[in-house]
């Protein structure tokens, strides 16, 4: 029977091992499910990445924890013997219930039905997800933590006041400084609540600019993390073709955004990933579902 490691399972479900842990935690509580350790290694069976596609996609669904859980004892096959000894078994599972729902996904379904700014920006959010992956992937640099950044990047924003963020004129310095807080904001979050410290540094960087005049660093160049600088991109792009709320002003259509973006490259953006940006936009169709393409 094959065998997987923690980081295989990450791997085939684009979770962290974080979160594949969580579950297996939650499997051993409730169900009394156990997995092999092996060298100081958690050994998975071909049973366990089932149960662990099937949470993955009944979360994607919106469907809680607690009636997942209740529903798995009833679909597949519990192993109920340890096949290590107790006092290891116990290691990976001490309390009950302890980091579950550090979930990005819940965490940006929890904050945007609760906060009113977030919920406004949702559909941005996920749209900016698929096209930062997309381009990621295309940079060979695609990972958990850069779709997580991409998704979470505006989480930041549940503590700005809406008549900041939806300002029609122009913002005061004070405002614009508030309104700069959402990048740190955001990092601390997602560092904090979820323990995604590489994720984190992505939304922390997502606003810094080539030229070395963004925020909150002021990094220059490729000080930057690569993943926060398609992060900005996307970004940049679905609001400008999108969801121009902020501004005030008319959505550009997809050739007027890009030359925007080509017009700004090497001075607000990375000039290499504008490029492969356009190129992507140029070449894919129907990356984005259109439920998520309403204008707001």
């Amino acid at each position: 029977m094959k065998e997987y490691t923690s980081q295989e399972i990450s791997e085939h479900l684009e979770k962290s091992r974080y979160i594949i842990e969580q579950w297996f935690k939650e499997l051993k509580i409730r169900l009394n499910h156990h997995v092999e350790k092996r060298n100081g290694e958690y050994v998975y069976t071909e049973e366990d990445l089932k149960m662990a596609q099937y949470i993955a996609k009944q979360r994607e669904d919106g469907i809680p924890y607690e009636e997942i859980f209740n529903n798995l004892h009833s679909i597949f096959t519990i192993n109920n013997k340890s096949q290590f000894p107790e006092n290891e078994a116990t290691f990976m599972f001490e309390e009950p219930n302890q980091g579950l729902g550090k979930d990005p996904e819940q965490l940006f379904h929890d904050i945007a039905q609760d906060n009113e700014v977030i919920e406004m920006f949702k559909h941005h959010s996920l749209r900016v997800m698929i096209l930062s992956s997309m381009l990621a992937k295309r940079m060979d640099c695609f990972d958990e933590d850069l779709r997580i950044a991409s998704l979470l990047h505006d989480i930041g924003k549940m503590g700005i006041a809406k008549n900041i963020l939806l300002k029609p004129g122009k913002l005061s310095d004070l405002e614009f400084t508030i309104i700069q807080s959402h990048s740190h904001i955001g990092n601390v979050i997602v560092r904090k609540h979820l323990g995604l410290t590489r994720a984190a540094k992505f939304i922390r960087d997502h606003h810094e600019r080539w030229d070395g005049t963004g925020y909150p660093r002021g990094l220059l160049g490729d000080e930057a993390t690569i993943q926060g600088r398609i992060i900005g991109i996307c970004d940049a792009y679905d609001t400008m073709t999108i969801d121009r709320r902020n501004y005030q002003l008319e959505t550009l259509s997809q050739s007027a955004a890009i030359k925007e973006l080509q017009r700004c490259a090497w001075t607000q953006f990375d000039g290499n990933l504008v490029d492969a940006f356009s190129r992507m936009m140029e070449e894919e169709e129907g990356m984005i579902p259109d439920y998520l393409l309403q204008k707001l």
